[in-house]
C-alpha cells in the first residue's frame, strides 16, 4: 500500500457500525457485489487518508453509541477487525 492511498469510512445503518478501507478495495467489493445483484448496507461517508477517515470515525462513535443505547443493540465494540469503528461500549 502506499502512504498517500485513500481510504474510505462508511457506515451501515443495519448494524449501526462504521467500517475502514481503502477506496480501492470499496470500489471493488460494489463492483463485485453490482456484478452480483447483491444488496449492501454500508454508506460512504468520507474519502480522506487513513488519519482523516480515522478522526471522522471518532467524531461519529458517540451518536453510535447514543444509538446503542436507544436501541439496546450489543456493544459493537467486541468486535476485533481493525478496520471496523464502531461505538465503544
Amino acid at each position: 500500500m502506499m502512504d498517500d492511498e485513500l481510504w474510505v469510512l462508511a457506515w451501515s445503518q443495519r448494524q449501526n457500525a462504521l467500517h475502514v478501507e481503502t477506496l480501492h478495495r470499496h470500489t471493488e467489493l460494489n463492483r463485485e457485489a453490482c456484478a452480483a445483484n447483491r444488496a449492501g448496507d454500508y454508506r460512504l461517508l468520507f474519502v480522506g487518508s487513513r488519519s482523516e477517515v480515522d478522526s471522522a470515525a471518532e467524531k461519529l462513535r458517540p451518536t453510535l453509541a447514543r444509538r446503542n443505547a436507544r436501541a439496546h443493540l450489543p456493544c459493537a465494540g467486541s468486535i476485533s477487525d481493525p478496520n471496523h469503528a464502531e461505538a465503544a461500549c
